[in-house]
């Protein structure tokens, strides 16, 4: 799994989540993809139906995304899901390493009752892909939604944690792939 960290901030309207995305990057294969910068999911992308139907906006000023597509044929929803629970637990570890101690629920973290991440999963003809976005700063949350921010936390440069919670997947795909292929089947 290759996994790129975009130095130049872009902003995150759920587009993303699209299939191939990261191959019109220039990233051909199953990668996981990390940058920064604002996020507006227009309703168009957003693949959240209760969402969509409750009228949620899904904002921020400044965050890190995290971009996974495996490619798997037939793709599945269910192992999309699974993945986007594995990314979130490798950040809730990763930012427990940096003493900044997360609850999870469900698919998103938590601090002091404060949402730190949002997160979605979907999957397509070929391949799953999933989004975590993970508050850099407060600034531009929808004001009904109580949020937490890693700046909260004296964390500015957002490239480190990035590059970890990255690494840690990646270990994690590479590690149940060798598994797979060492394991006898029933």
């Amino acid at each position: 799994m290759i996994s790129r960290i975009l130095p130049e901030s872009i902003k995150y309207d759920g587009s993303q989540i699209a299939p191939l995305w990261a191959y019109s990057m220039g990233i051909k294969g199953d990668s996981v993809v990390v940058f920064h910068g604002r996020m507006d999911v227009t309703f168009e992308n957003m693949k959240d139906l209760e969402d969509e139907k409750a009228g949620k906006t899904i904002r921020g000023d400044e965050l890190i995304h995290i971009i996974v597509e495996r490619f798997d044929s037939p793709a599945s929803m269910r192992l999309a899901y699974y993945m986007q629970r594995l990314l979130i637990v490798c950040a809730r570890d990763v930012l427990m390493a940096h003493g900044i101690k997360t609850t999870r629920n469900g698919d998103d973290l938590f601090i002091e009752g404060r949402k730190l991440t949002v997160s979605i999963a979907s999957a397509g003809v070929s391949s799953e892909k999933v989004h975590c976005g993970i508050n850099i700063t407060t600034e531009g949350t929808p004001p009904e939604v109580k949020t937490a921010a890693l700046g909260d936390f004296g964390i500015k440069d957002w490239k480190p944690i990035a590059e970890e919670i990255a690494e840690a997947f990646v270990h994690e795909i590479e590690d149940i792939e060798w598994d797979i292929v060492k394991t006898k089947s029933l």
